[in-house]
């Protein structure tokens, strides 16, 4: 979907295919995918990194994480990202830090975007 040298790193384009992370639909977001990067066993517990990429015009719509904090970092495509104190538009290189228990919600636009989200303390 998007040709970066990053990205081909992150998704394991230079390694074998056994060695590269594995892409599962989001359970509740249609056009949504993600790749665990870090999980709590590596981390001991502290963070879960994943990889999410969002379809041209997919949407993660109003939710919350009660007990972590995310991080976004926009790798790739546009869109923009609600939270109760307002909208952020998304583009390559944008960071958003979102405290737990705050609602927000994900559109990507027409280009579809890819993030990398850190949340932590670890989610299972």
């Amino acid at each position: 979907m998007f040709a970066s040298p990053v990205i081909n790193h992150l998704v394991g384009a230079d390694r074998p295919v056994d060695m590269r992370p594995n892409w599962t639909s989001h359970p509740t977001f249609a056009g949504v995918r993600l790749a665990r990067l870090v999980g709590p066993a590596e981390s001991g517990g502290a963070l879960t990194t994943l990889l999410v990429s969002l379809a041209p015009h997919a949407r993660m719509e109003p939710h919350r994480h009660e007990r972590q904090t995310e991080q976004h970092l926009v790798l790739a495509g546009h869109g923009r990202m609600t939270l109760q104190e307002g909208e952020q538009d998304y583009e390559p290189g944008t960071l958003v830090v979102i405290a737990e228990g705050k609602e927000h919600s994900v559109a990507a636009a027409e280009d579809g975007m890819m993030l990398l989200a850190v949340f932590t303390p670890a989610s299972a």
